[in-house]
C-alpha cells in the first residue's frame, strides 16, 4: 500500500472494523469477526505482551474489557505513511470516555491487517 486516496481509504475501512471489535461486548461474535479485519497470523504487541493469531487475539481482548467494563474505543482518522499506518485513540467509560489515549502503529498485507504496536500514552 502507498499513499493514495484509496490506500488510506482501505486502511480506513480496516482501523473502523478493527476498533468495532473491540467494542463488540459478546466474545460469541469474535470469531466471526476477525477475520474480516485480521490476518489468520495477526500479531498485537502491547505493554503486557505480544498476541499472535486469533486465540491469543481473543484472550487479550478478553483482558482488555475485563479490567475496563463499560468503557469504549473512540478513534481518530488514520494517518498513512508508504505501508505503515497510525491511528491515535481515546478509551474510557461513557462519563469520561478520554481516560485513557494512545496510539496504534500498524501494517496491513493481503488487505487485513497484519500487525500493530499499541502505545498508551501516559499522564
Amino acid at each position: 500500500m502507498d499513499t493514495s486516496p484509496q490506500e488510506i481509504t482501505t486502511a480506513q475501512a480496516l482501523i473502523d472494523r478493527h476498533f468495532a471489535i473491540w467494542n463488540e461486548q459478546d466474545p460469541n461474535n469474535w470469531a466471526a469477526l476477525f477475520p474480516q479485519a485480521y490476518t489468520e497470523d495477526f500479531v498485537v504487541a502491547d505493554y503486557a505482551g505480544i498476541a499472535t493469531g486469533y486465540t491469543e487475539l481473543a484472550q487479550l481482548l478478553q483482558r482488555v474489557q475485563g479490567a475496563h467494563a463499560g468503557f469504549s474505543f473512540a478513534p481518530n482518522p488514520v494517518e498513512w505513511n508508504h505501508g505503515i499506518g497510525r491511528v491515535t485513540w481515546s478509551y474510557g467509560p461513557p462519563d469520561n470516555p478520554r481516560m485513557i489515549s494512545g496510539e496504534d502503529i500498524f501494517t496491513v498485507r493481503d488487505g487485513k491487517l497484519a500487525g500493530m504496536h499499541v502505545f498508551i500514552n501516559k499522564p
